[in-house]
């Protein structure tokens, strides 16, 4: 995909949410964020994260912001850190029945969300750089995949009017929307 691609996805969320450009700004520059996380990351994602802060999509994909803060960062670390633990742990059994391996095993899978009901979004790491990883989704019995990228999944979640999306959750008469946390303040968009 080309960047003008990556960059309409992440520009329809920003479109179909209402949000505007300069309602946020990260404080921590994506170097030091991937060197921290010990990962490159797809050109996609930290453009959705420069403009969103940590927050909800249509109240079916959580993205936390790594870029956000150096505290946010570290949530992130420790809640990515966490998730592949629980992953990697043959009493969980999320990996039993599927051929997918973790980070930071080649081709392993990375966390970059959450649906807020106990599913998880990964990125499968197999490809050559970040811009290609696939996206995997697991809601505690099953596994989806998406070719991805990520703002495209997400976008698909906001257009979605039925159960035709990675989640297979019936979207009819879900609210579009945005809710995030800057700082100490909530943000909901459309304003109500």
């Amino acid at each position: 995909m080309t960047d003008a691609r990556r960059q309409s996805h992440v520009d329809e969320v920003a479109h179909l949410v209402g949000w505007r450009p300069g309602d946020f700004r990260p404080e921590l520059d994506w170097a030091a964020v991937e060197r921290e996380l010990g990962t490159p990351l797809p050109a996609d994602y930290k453009d959705l994260l420069t403009r969103f802060p940590s927050g909800g999509f249509r109240d079916s994909v959580e993205v936390e912001n790594p870029a956000q803060s150096a505290a946010e960062l570290a949530t992130v670390k420790r809640n990515n850190d966490q998730l592949l633990e629980i992953f990697a742990d043959p009493d969980t059994g999320y990996l039993t029945r599927v051929s997918y391996r973790l980070f930071p095993e080649p081709g392993g899978l990375y966390p970059w969300g959450s649906d807020g009901a106990g599913g998880t979004f990964w990125w499968i790491t197999d490809a050559a750089g970040p811009d290609t990883w696939r996206i995997a989704y697991n809601d505690r019995d099953d596994w989806h995949e998406h070719p991805g990228p990520m703002s495209k999944v997400i976008h698909e979640l906001l257009v979605s009017t039925g159960t035709d999306n990675i989640l297979r959750w019936d979207m009819t008469g879900k609210p579009v929307g945005f809710t995030g946390f800057a700082g100490e303040r909530m943000i909901s968009y459309p304003a109500p």
